[in-house]
């Protein structure tokens, strides 16, 4: 493959692929963040339906990436789409340290939110 001048090996691809679809994880968490405060806004929903909403828009999103970046390499597609999991968990670890909560506190949370982010991601990529 040439980009731009430039060989690519398969591997770069590869990478590459990885990098689109932890990045599409994360636009595709952006919208359905905003769809979701939008339904909240206008329906009033308990506070608690909050946190089960945020986990399953995670969900859906890393399975997404997981099922993008299994779909365009082709093979083992679910530890392409076990890395998207892991890239989006560490975006989301990065959000959280970067707006000051505090992290060693929450490591029972953090555990089942790396659990979920990286199964989700493995699911989408071992059905692509």
């Amino acid at each position: 493959m040439k980009t731009e001048g430039i060989f690519v090996s398969s591997a770069g691809k590869k990478v590459f692929s990885l990098l689109i679809g932890a990045v599409a994880a994360a636009l595709m968490t952006l919208l359905l963040i905003g769809i979701f405060a939008f339904i909240m806004l206008k329906t009033e929903m308990s506070p608690g339906v909050e946190g089960i909403g945020i986990i399953c828009i995670s969900v859906v999103s890393c399975f997404a990436g997981g099922f993008f970046c299994g779909r365009r390499n082709d093979t083992r597609g679910f530890l392409w789409g076990l890395a998207v999991g892991c890239l989006y968990f560490l975006f989301l670890l990065l959000l959280r340290a970067g707006s000051g909560q505090e992290l060693s506190t929450k490591a029972f949370s953090l555990f089942t939110t790396f659990l979920y982010c990286a199964g989700s991601g493995m699911l989408g990529g071992m059905l692509s």
